[in-house]
């Protein structure tokens, strides 16, 4: 009773007036005005306990007292809630209307409108920032060494590490390393030639030659009388050798268009091509397949490597100017700006994303009805009798003040009607 007048007090003032109109008319009823008044308070007040009754009926029993048919809605509760989640899930929210108002979403060019702001933009960078940060810091270097390591031994076949071998040698030939080889050789070769080894070994060689070059009497005569008259002066040929070659491999070092580097560059490409003819390559990745796949050796190497790049990258990350948020960056802007530049992708995002929502409504609109009955359940009769008077309230005094005048004005015309017609 409480909650039906807290706050509304229109509809219980007028049932007081019509009771107070009807006691102040009593003593006056047979004068004409007064019985009209009379008449029209008594059913006004009639009308006014018969809607009250009604309205309290819905949510509990007047007085207490169980009367039948009234306390219809605790009484009724589970047929109320099932027919709350048929009316939510299969009429309002069926999942035809749910995928026909998906339909009309323009999910890419959405997300393409706000990837165009600067913010935005921002936003999503700090966002990938922290998640990396995150990301990195859950890598476990011993795990991760030993997953690596696992994966190679089940995955990695000899004709894998081959081709791997052989990818990796194409891509160094791309990058120019082999250049960048062969002229760190020759800038270590010329002074490497000037050393007393070397050039003891070269005069040692000469001499070798010069003897087998000596292999009938006439050479061998010339020889000798070439050596005698010092026109065959091994000291001067090594000095020679080592001046010229030493000369031809500064030339080389210096000059980048040098032919001698496209010759190596074409040798490097052949010896590539040619891996796979190549047995003590093979039986070397064999080895060492065995060696670092089949044991935990190579899980042993990679871990302390793993732990160092880990930790640089973080340290990297919490740098202002971090070079991997500046490379993320860059990727990141190039992204964007391909997907806001480009319809089709934005289209092609917009069917992937709504095929999703399609699927995720199929698989759980069913969780919308669960969804209300387990909020209702939640609720005793008590708080969801309470809920619906909050939000009806207003509307039910308005039924009782309107039963009050309504019953009055019935009132009064068939105090009209037995008056004028003498029944």
């Amino acid at each position: 009773m409480r909650s039906l007048f807290g706050g509304r007090s229109l509809a219980p003032l007028s049932l007081i007036a019509a009771a107070l109109l009807f006691i102040i008319t009593l003593p006056f009823r047979d004068d004409f005005f007064w019985g009209l008044l009379h008449a029209f308070a008594e059913a006004g007040v009639i009308g006014a306990l018969a809607d009250w009754f009604a309205v309290v009926a819905l949510f509990r029993h007047p007085f207490g007292i169980p009367i039948p048919h009234t306390a219809i809605i605790p009484k009724h509760r589970a047929k109320l809630s099932n027919a709350i989640i048929d009316m939510v899930q299969n009429r309002w929210l069926t999942r035809e209307s749910i995928l026909d108002r998906v339909a009309t979403w323009n999910v890419g060019a959405s997300i393409a409108s706000l990837l165009r702001d600067e913010y935005n933009r921002r936003s999503l960078l700090h966002v990938l920032r922290a998640g990396l940060g995150e990301i990195i810091r859950g890598l476990h270097a011993g795990q991760l060494s030993k997953s690596i390591a696992s994966l190679l031994r089940d995955k990695a076949k000899d004709d894998d590490l081959l081709r791997w071998v052989r990818a990796g040698g194409k891509r160094a030939i791309e990058w120019g390393w082999h250049d960048v080889a062969l002229t760190q050789l020759l800038q270590r070769l010329g002074p490497w030639l000037s050393t007393p080894d070397v050039r003891k070994l070269i005069i040692r060689n000469l001499r070798k030659t010069a003897e087998t070059y000596a292999d009938n009497p006439f050479r061998r005569l010339g020889k000798t009388l070439a050596e005698g008259f010092n026109a065959l002066n091994y000291d001067d040929l090594a000095d020679a050798i080592i001046r010229t070659v030493g000369e031809e491999i500064q030339r080389i070092s210096d000059d980048p268009s040098h032919p001698a580097r496209n010759d190596v560059e074409q040798w490097a490409r052949d010896a590539v091509e040619g891996l796979h003819e190549h047995p003590p390559l093979l039986d070397a990745l064999r080895r060492w397949r065995s060696e670092m796949l089949e044991t935990d050796r190579l899980a042993e190497m990679l871990e302390p490597q793993l732990d160092v790049l880990r930790n640089r990258l973080l340290h990297d990350l919490e740098s202002e100017n971090s070079v991997l948020v500046q490379h993320l960056s860059g990727l990141l802007e190039q992204a964007i700006d391909s997907f806001i530049d480009n319809a089709a992708a934005q289209n092609s995002f917009d069917e992937w994303i709504k095929h999703r929502l399609a699927a995720v409504v199929e698989q759980y609109h069913g969780e919308i009805g669960g969804m209300v009955s387990r909020n209702l359940e939640r609720l005793d009769d008590e708080t969801l009798v309470r809920q619906i008077e909050d939000k009806v309230g207003d509307d039910l005094q308005f039924i009782r003040l309107n039963g009050a005048i309504v019953g009055g004005m019935v009132g009064a015309v068939i105090y009209l009607v037995i008056h004028f017609t003498g029944l």
